[in-house]
């Protein structure tokens, strides 16, 4: 894990959206067998593209599931 990384986390924002868009969202994101946030966050970065408004070449934050583990080199894996 890079501190770039660790500097560009993902942070939470509150949106008020039709529960018929929400529930539509929870049917293909398991279709596609990843979470709603990754499913809209992937929607959203190709959209963005395409409009100019993010570069072509823009890539996601890592998938952290789970909570960022940063591996300490004093620490052993048992």
């Amino acid at each position: 894990m890079t501190a770039q990384t660790l500097e560009m986390a993902r942070k939470r924002r509150t949106f008020k959206l039709d529960e018929r868009l929400l529930e539509a969202l929870k049917d293909v994101s398991q279709q596609s067998n990843t979470s709603a946030n990754n499913w809209l966050e992937t929607l959203l970065i190709n959209t963005l593209r395409n409009e100019g408004v993010l570069p072509k070449d823009f890539t996601p934050l890592v998938e952290n599931r789970g909570g960022l583990r940063i591996k300490n080199e004093d620490s052993s894996d048992v």
